[in-house]
């Protein structure tokens, strides 16, 4: 059980700093991006609004590819375009850092938001 503590203790205390590939995304639980996101650390927030995008992308595509929207097109275009609200925030503040890495995460936000304009229109 200490094993188990010191664990989710080491997780919760992992910052960017020490895993900022964001090949690293999925492995961080949304409470931890949400911590990262309200920190007053601009590169914090940063990575954590980039990974977590990163993360819904990951799991409406994985929705996508099962098949799961094919039902009700109008919840999913809903979806898709609060996707793309988030998105544009996670950009803004990017920009507002504009510090090394976030060239890189603007990268990746172009491309969702590219993909979620598209799947939001009707």
């Amino acid at each position: 059980m200490r094993t188990i503590s010191i664990f989710v203790l080491a997780l919760a205390c992992a910052t960017p700093a020490a895993a900022q590939a964001l090949e690293d995304c999925p492995s961080y639980v949304p409470s931890i991006l949400e911590t990262w996101i309200a920190s007053p650390d601009l590169r914090l927030a940063a990575y954590g609004y980039t990974c977590r995008m990163i993360n819904i992308d990951r799991t409406l595509s994985q929705a996508m590819r099962e098949g799961v929207q094919a039902n009700d097109s109008s919840t999913w275009i809903e979806t898709y375009r609060r996707t793309l609200e988030r998105v544009r925030e996670a950009s803004a503040l990017n920009r507002r850092w504009a510090g090394a890495e976030a060239t890189r995460n603007l990268a990746v936000l172009t491309r969702l938001e590219v993909k979620y304009r598209r799947l939001a229109e009707p």
